[in-house]
């Protein structure tokens, strides 16, 4: 226990500190912590329990004020709403990366495929995309220097009434080292850069969303005006998009509620259970509902020119959407199951 008390005050400290100093930074901390700790045992003649662990960790001083000291006092964005800063960051890149590489696709899609006309779409994609990280990029580190001085540099504190700003750090407050209970930042970026692109592609190029049978007309005429392209979701579907883009929304906003704690508690659990709710729901008004596919069996036909092979395509086309709905609501009972199980038990 004594243990995991250091171990959960060094990752408090580490995770506010720059990754490339970081693991020598945290053994330098957590050799001096465990001195400190034997020095007091000796001196006091009494064993080190759990009590003279906090009581060393309250005398060292708050994670974020160690942490600070380490970064020195020379920058636009502090120790305290950096890490925050660089996961903002990353899921911006990400997120402009992935709608480049859309708009591309879609230029290349509208414009006769030859070799200038394909270099002139790479080379305005890289350009459109070197601008937008530019401007991204200027715009979060202004609104970060912005929250850094209104906070923490004008007059030394930021007062707001009825909050109080700063209080004595007490290493009880600490959550102890759990794997489970930590926040996967890779897994919780991907899913939120992926709830982004949903919620782009669905409300603003639905039209990509369809299917094309050949792509021999491409290579044969070097034109993709003449591959034919099938929309594949029904208006029912899209029915659904306002609904799914609000879960969406509500996930990536849960997602850096996460990110910034760096770990789950009891109400983003509870939340985590409403939005696999609305979830489930969803799917099963899918499934239920009418048919979400657009494309039909004589357009197919018409666009392979087999029957057969037409009417087996839409089969399988048809039995996977049925398959997804079927295994995202059974999915979604057993996240739903687990979460509950776990508040209910305290296993984290």
């Amino acid at each position: 226990m004594v243990t995991n008390l250091i171990d959960a005050y060094v990752s408090e400290v580490g995770r506010r500190l720059p990754r490339k100093t970081r693991a020598d930074i945290e053994a330098e901390i957590r050799s001096i912590l465990q001195d400190m700790l034997e020095e007091h045992s000796r001196k006091t003649g009494k064993p080190e329990d759990n009590e003279m662990t906090l009581e060393v960790l309250r005398s060292y001083g708050d994670p974020e004020k160690i942490a600070a000291s380490y970064m020195g006092e020379r920058y636009l964005i502090g120790p305290r709403l950096y890490p925050i800063f660089m996961q903002v960051l990353r899921i911006v890149l990400i997120v402009t990366g992935v709608l480049a590489a859309i708009g591309l696709g879609m230029a290349i899609y509208q414009t006769a495929l030859t070799p200038l006309n394909g270099f002139e779409a790479i080379v305005k994609a890289i350009a459109n995309f070197g601008t937008s990280v530019m401007i991204a990029l200027g715009n979060i580190v202004f609104i970060f220097a912005i929250l850094e001085w209104a906070l923490f540099r004008a007059g030394g504190k930021a007062e707001v009434k009825g909050m109080q700003v700063e209080k004595a750090w007490d290493p009880r407050s600490m959550r102890e080292v759990s794997a489970r209970n930590q926040v996967k930042m890779g897994e919780t970026i991907v899913e939120t850069v992926g709830c982004f692109a949903a919620i782009v592609i669905f409300n603003f190029y639905p039209q990509i969303i369809g299917i094309t049978p050949s792509l021999n007309s491409v290579f044969k005429n070097g034109n993709w005006s003449s591959v034919t392209f099938l929309p594949l979701l029904s208006d029912v579907f899209f029915s659904y998009v306002p609904y799914l883009t609000l879960v969406w929304a509500l996930t990536i906003l849960l997602n850096i509620i996460l990110l910034r704690l760096g770990h789950w508690t009891t109400i983003t659990k509870v939340f985590v259970i409403g939005l696999r709710v609305i979830n489930i729901f969803i799917a099963a008004a899918m499934l239920a509902g009418p048919s979400l596919i657009a494309v039909t069996s004589p357009a197919l036909t018409g666009a392979i020119g087999d029957a057969e092979g037409a009417r087996i395509l839409m089969t399988m086309i048809t039995q996977g959407v049925r398959v997804a709905l079927w295994l995202a609501i059974i999915g979604g009972f057993i996240e739903v199951i687990r979460t509950i199980y776990r508040i209910i038990t305290g296993n984290k």
